[in-house]
């Protein structure tokens, strides 16, 4: 599986050094796909032991969940394409290559502003964004488990989906024990052992109608939720090692990497999600579509709202959508040819 090298969260954050400023909340713009019901997200609170509470959304409630909403589409989007690099990296390297550049920008820009701006998670209180972290992986199993009931239950998307609702559960008993002792290393657990999961080109994709769309749609689908989950331990790992808590941080990193390398691709094999990269530059041209609707609306929406900051950062979002797409839809002709053939 070709997802780029795992790099450890202290050494990438070394160089990076910006972690706390993007983790705090802010309304200033800079500059996929239904609006999503992001009212469930729980929100970093401050906790008693920590030195600074979560800092308080600059947006109001409405604002907020449209924020939620775009970053989840934004995290789905970085795995998605990681994931079509990966399946077409042995023949087409330059494909890949506008696939990672593209999954890079929606989530190391796109999703880490709409994050901040929304407040959802501290740059100072492990504490707080440890019960955000235990409350989503409570919701996401039994989320996994409502939706394994939904296929046969010997069919390999049941398997996958009841394996991923036993890690979810499996890691809000870390987690758990992990805000127990957080201010205690020797007593934070290990992260769970991760098994590394090749991603399978398929076809074509392995169910249709409802089935798919719980596996792989925009909204509230299983894919999502693993690359939801995915940002967010990454996220938080940054600001256990800001505050001096690498085993914390290890821990937020192994479940990061579980996310990333065992939850989704299994998902996403099990659905035939990944195809030929004719099929999947088709799919991402209608996913940038797809975004540059959403961001429209939303856009409208935070005006209507009376957020002209956030209206013109979901704008300038748009402009990068619609130059993703124009990228993709340029690299149907420019880019499928094989290896060699001009």
């Amino acid at each position: 599986m070709r997802i780029r090298p795992e790099v450890s969260v202290i050494a990438a954050l070394a160089v990076a050094g910006t972690a706390t400023l993007w983790m705090t909340a802010s309304s200033t713009p800079s500059a996929e796909p239904q609006a999503k019901a992001a009212g469930s997200v729980p929100m970093a609170q401050p906790a008693p032991t920590d030195s600074a509470p979560a800092a308080a959304p600059a947006v109001s409630p409405e604002v907020r969940d449209l924020l939620i909403s775009a970053a989840k589409t934004q995290s789905a989007a970085n795995l998605q394409y990681f994931a079509y690099a990966d399946g077409g990296m042995s023949h087409r390297p330059n494909l890949a290559f506008v696939w990672e550049t593209v999954g890079e920008v929606e989530h190391q820009d796109h999703w880490t502003r709409e994050v901040t701006m929304a407040g959802l998670y501290s740059g100072t209180d492990n504490a707080a964004n440890l019960r955000t972290a235990i409350a989503q992986a409570k919701q996401s199993a039994k989320k996994y488990a409502d939706w394994a009931a939904r296929f046969p239950g010997n069919s390999t998307a049941a398997a996958e989906l009841r394996a991923a609702a036993e890690r979810q559960t499996g890691n809000a008993h870390l987690l758990t024990q992990a805000l127990s002792a957080h201010q205690n290393p020797a007593q934070i657990p290990s992260g769970p052992p991760v098994a590394k999961v090749a991603i399978k080109v398929s076809k074509s994709p392995h169910y249709s109608g409802s089935l798919y769309n719980v596996l792989t749609g925009d909204m509230d689908s299983a894919l999502e939720t693993a690359a939801w989950n995915w940002a967010q331990y990454d996220a938080v790992a940054r600001t256990a090692v800001n505050t001096g808590h690498a085993k914390l941080a290890a821990l937020f990193g192994a479940l990061a990497a579980q996310e990333r390398n065992e939850t989704w691709p299994g998902l996403s094999n099990a659905a035939g999600y990944v195809n030929s990269d004719a099929m999947n530059l088709k799919t991402s041209i209608a996913s940038e579509q797809a975004a540059i609707d959403m961001y429209t609306r939303y856009a409208d929406q935070a005006e209507k709202a009376g957020d002209m900051a956030t209206a013109t950062f979901f704008r300038e979002v748009r402009g990068d959508e619609t130059g993703h797409r124009d990228s993709f839809r340029a690299a149907t002709t420019e880019l499928l040819k094989p290896t060699g053939q001009k």
